[in-house]
Formats: C-alpha cells, structure tokens, sequence
C-alpha cells in the first residue's frame, strides 16, 4: 500500500531519469536528506518545476511507492528572491547546497542541518554585496559548521595526544586526524605526527571564530590575505581527510568562479 506525507525542505540537486522524469535530492525539516522522484520533471512546461527548481523553502507531497518516493505536489513556503536574482548570491547558495548534499547520507534525521542551511540561505539573502575573499571565507565557514553538526568537530583547545590544553606558539594541524597536536608530542613520535603542518595561532582563532559567531557577525572582522589563505589550507585539508565525498572545486576555486 502506498504511503502519502508531507514534509518541508530545500531543494539540493536533481538530475535527469529516462526521457522526461527527474530524480530530485531535498533536505527536509523532519527526515533528513530524501530522494524523490518527479515524473515529467524535464519537461520545461511540467506545472511543477518551477517551484523545484528554484532556491526556495518548500513543502512537499511524496508518496512511497514499492521501490522509491514519488512526489505528488510542491507548493513553495518562502523563496529567496534576492538570492535568484543574482549570480553573485545564487553561486554561494548552489555551493552549500552542493556541500550538503555530498556531506549528509540520505534518511538521516538532522534539524540542526536544516537550522544551518535555512540560516544561510536567509543570510545570503538579506546581505548586501561582500568581497569574494569574504564570500570565500563565509563559505568555508558554512562549511565548517557542517562538518561539526554531522560529528566532524575538530580539535582546537586541546591536544590530540596528550590532552593539555592549547597554548600559544606550540602546535601543528594535523588534518586526517582532526585537530592540532603540541610540538612535544610530535618530537616524541615524529613518524605516527609526520604529516602534521604548521597552523598560526590566528588560524586556530579564525577557525574557532567561525565555527561560534553567526554569519553576520562574520562580516566584521578584517582578515589578511595570508591569514585566509591558512586558514582555505586547512579548511580543505579537513574536508578531503573526512568528507563522505570531495567537492569537484575547492571553497577557494567555487568563489572565484563568480
């Protein structure tokens, strides 16, 4: 017997199935990331597409099939017109979108990715113009909180071996193993800390930064070339060591392609 519910969500990607149907990936408020299909969703006159292919907060009609879900109706809750029409806004909304989509495996409950998700789109939508190393920069940031929902949290207070608490001047980032570790340790078991780098102490802050303050209060504080160009090193060095799958593009090369 079938099942028909509604659910809200987001519309993170979709792709083509046989001549005229359309697979569809959302994230939901109530049951994570859900897969659905939409029949005639190529078509270009298909009564339902515009409200799917838009980036907009949306409430779902799905039914469960035998083998996969079926939508049945969409009506869109809020649209973020600013974000649509602008290249600018419309390529760091498609970014996290992307981001969420390869970082969450599909049925599992998480409101907080969809608070985080929803606070970006909103951010983006009512922010006036920045700076692409600023947009690169918030983008990682999205990025970091992602990871930290999801149980990538890393480790910047403490060090990963021996537990004492950070101080300054005295640790290296070691991405596969998430988090810093003290000079000490690694001078103790140089080849299990081999791959460790040098991280400043203003990264380690920026990181942290990022991950406590909320997006606009991320627009404030200045940030030097060089301080963002740690700060991408590490922030992609943690993705490609713990992301179920690797973006196509750095945070770094996503921005500049605006």
């Amino acid at each position: 017997m079938s099942l028909i519910y509604q659910t809200k969500g987001i519309v993170l990607s979709s792709r083509e199935f046989r001549e005229s149907d359309r697979w569809y990936k959302v994230y939901t408020q109530d049951g994570g990331k859900v897969e659905f299909l939409a029949r005639g969703g190529s078509k270009s006159l298909a009564k339902l597409t515009p409200h799917l292919e838009m980036v907009a907060e949306s409430d779902f009609m799905l039914v469960q099939g035998r083998h996969y879900k079926i939508l049945a109706g969409v009506e869109r809750r809020r649209s973020f017109a600013n974000i649509y029409d602008n290249l600018f806004k419309m390529t760091l909304a498609k970014n996290a979108l992307h981001l969420v989509d390869i970082g969450t495996c599909a049925d599992e409950d998480d409101s907080a990715v969809y608070e985080l998700l929803k606070n970006w789109l909103n951010f983006i939508n009512e922010t006036n113009e920045f700076s692409r190393g600023r947009a690169s920069f918030l983008l990682g940031s999205f990025a970091w909180n992602l990871m930290a929902i999801t149980g990538y949290l890393p480790e910047l207070h403490r060090c990963l071996s021996c537990r004492d608490a950070i101080q300054g001047g005295m640790y290296k980032w070691h991405g596969l193993r998430g988090g810093v570790v003290c000079e000490r340790c690694i001078d103790k078991n140089t080849e299990h800390w081999f791959a460790s780098r040098q991280i400043s102490d203003q990264t380690i802050k920026l990181i942290r930064f990022s991950l406590q303050e909320s997006f606009i209060n991320q627009l404030n504080p200045h940030i030097s070339g060089q301080l963002l160009d740690d700060f991408h090193e590490v922030t992609e060095s943690f993705i490609v060591s713990h992301f179920p799958t690797i973006p196509a593009n750095s945070i770094r090369a996503s921005c500049s392609l605006i």
